[in-house]
């Protein structure tokens, strides 16, 4: 009955005496089941939170709430009396409640037409049963969303309370319910306390015990008689310097307008020495840039506060050594740093950045008109001569283009030329190439061919050599038969001889006959005497 208001008991709950909060003693660590419910403190809200607050969580834990409804006695009163009935009729829809007073004593009627027949008996109000927070007296039905934490008061000992996220049904005249905490805010106050958030980029600080000490990116808490000062960024900041007026080294006021940027980088050091960081570097900075004023005349203002463009030889872009802004502009910036980044981060553990100079003009107006005169002249002259200095180089320009176009014309004609020079000697090259592959086909051919011819002469000649051996063979096996025929009678004897010496007369022209030879010339082996064969046949 006492969690879901929509429903009608059959019966009256019975109401239980207030039950007065206690603080949970818990650990950094520790997960219980506590007299509610259970605990987990590895929730991803729960677990940041420092450890002196885990001991005040409270989490949803059911307590019986008396819910009236309407009865049979009610009815029966209402016919002995209608008219007194009628004004103590309450209607209470479903979806809501009733909150009443009986006395002293704080109820709640559930959905239905109820009499509230007691003289004492009144109502207070109807209610949204999804209502967030509902309080009743001691009776408190707190509901707390997920991400959020509910802060309560036990006023009778004055504890703290951080309800969890869930329905929270209090019944104690003594707990005291104050807000939703928003977690995403830097400071919290929690009664005394207070829960500070600090983020990264940031520090806090505070004095515990009368010191100074820097509360590091995360949640913290701060009990009295400890104190919490503030949060400082220790990123880099941009303070805006106030427009001044300084005069120069020849009392002329000039006008500045600047901007200092610097970075927290010893908090400790910061705030032991300087009570008002941003009000000490804004008076310091002043000062400083006033001091540089003061020591430089108008005519170097005027002289070097414009934006010269320098490019070297060969036309191209600025030098890395030009400056690229105006050169007193710088001498303010080196002259600045110099003096104050030495100082400002030793002694204060501040680090100076830079300065940067929005607007610098002449605060006297006669002076100002005067020189913005002798300025309009001295750019008519700039003007001009930039002019002058312009039509040099449009005449530089064009003479330079008549002469690449001439350069680019004789290209052209030498690579006309050079191309049919070349395709001259590539054809007649072809043509050659060409002739000399007939040339040496010819030749290839004519070599052949007589190589041919001569195989075949070879050839014939072994032929023939091999028919004359042969003719040979066959004619001295001829002769040596004849002459072995012709041994055998004597007629073959002299025949061979006569063929002796007609061999040896061969190629002879003329013989002479000498007939008184002596006759050892004719017993010789080499003549033969002439007999008459007659003569010999008769002897």
């Amino acid at each position: 009955g006492g969690k879901n208001y929509g429903s009608i008991p059959s019966e009256k709950m019975e109401i239980k005496s207030a039950v007065a909060y206690q603080p949970i003693a818990l650990g950094e660590d520790d997960v219980k089941i506590t007299k509610g419910g259970k605990m987990n403190l590895n929730d991803q809200i729960l677990s940041q939170l420092p450890a002196e607050l885990k001991r005040y969580l409270r989490f949803p834990a059911e307590q019986p709430i008396n819910i009236e409804h309407s009865s049979g006695v009610d009815s029966l009163f209402c016919c002995i009396c209608p008219c007194y009935a009628l004004c103590k009729m309450v209607l209470v829809r479903q979806g809501e409640i009733g909150l009443t007073w009986h006395g002293d004593e704080a109820k709640i009627i559930g959905p239905g037409r109820h009499f509230l027949m007691g003289c004492t008996h009144s109502l207070e109000g109807v209610r949204e049963i999804s209502d967030p927070v509902i309080l009743h007296g001691p009776l408190k039905i707190i509901r707390i969303r997920v991400g959020e934490l509910g802060f309560g008061i036990e006023t009778e000992h004055g504890f703290p309370v951080l309800l969890t996220a869930g329905k929270h049904v209090i019944n104690s005249p003594t707990f005291k319910y104050e807000r939703t905490l928003d977690l995403s805010k830097s400071v919290n106050q929690l009664g005394n306390l207070k829960l500070i958030r600090v983020e990264t980029g940031c520090v806090g600080y505070a004095y515990r015990a009368g010191k100074l000490v820097i509360l590091q990116p995360g949640l913290h808490v701060v009990t009295p008689p400890d104190r919490f000062g503030s949060i400082i960024s220790t990123q880099q900041q941009t303070l805006n310097l106030p427009q001044g007026v300084h005069e120069s080294s020849d009392y002329v006021p000039l006008k500045i307008k600047a901007d200092v940027f610097y970075r927290i980088v010893d908090p400790k050091k910061a705030l032991a020495n300087i009570k008002d960081v941003r009000n000490q570097i804004l008076e310091t900075a002043v000062s400083t840039l006033a001091g540089i004023v003061r020591s430089s005349t108008l005519n170097e203002i005027a002289n070097s506060s414009k934006v010269t463009y320098a490019k070297d030889s060969k036309g191209g872009e600025a030098k890395k050594d030009q400056p690229s802004a105006p050169p007193f502009f710088e001498h303010v910036h080196d002259q600045f740093i110099n003096k104050l980044h030495d100082h400002m981060l030793n002694d204060w553990g501040i680090e100076l950045h830079n300065i940067r100079i929005e607007s610098l003009k002449i605060d006297d107006y006669k002076l100002a008109k005067d020189i913005s005169m002798q300025a309009v002249q001295v750019s008519q002259q700039e003007a001009k001569y930039r002019m002058l200095q312009k039509q040099a180089e449009v005449i530089q320009v064009e003479a330079n283009n008549r002469k690449t176009q001439r350069l680019k014309e004789m290209e052209a004609t030498n690579m006309i030329i050079r191309s049919k020079a070349e395709a001259e000697a590539a054809a007649q090259l072809k043509a050659t190439e060409a002739k000399n592959m007939i040339i040496k086909s010819t030749a290839e051919a004519e070599a052949h061919a007589k190589f041919l011819i001569a195989q075949a002469e070879a050839k014939s000649t072994i032929e023939k050599a091999k028919a004359a051996k042969q003719a040979k063979e066959l004619a001295g096996e001829g002769e040596a038969k004849y002459a072995e025929l012709l041994s055998d009678s004597k007629l073959g004897t002299d025949l061979a001889k006569l063929r002796v010496k007609a061999d040896m007369m061969t190629g002879l022209k003329q013989v002479a006959y000498v007939p008184h030879l002596p006759d050892v010339l004719q017993r010789t082996a080499f003549t033969t005497p002439l007999n008459d064969p007659l003569s010999d046949s008769k002897k």
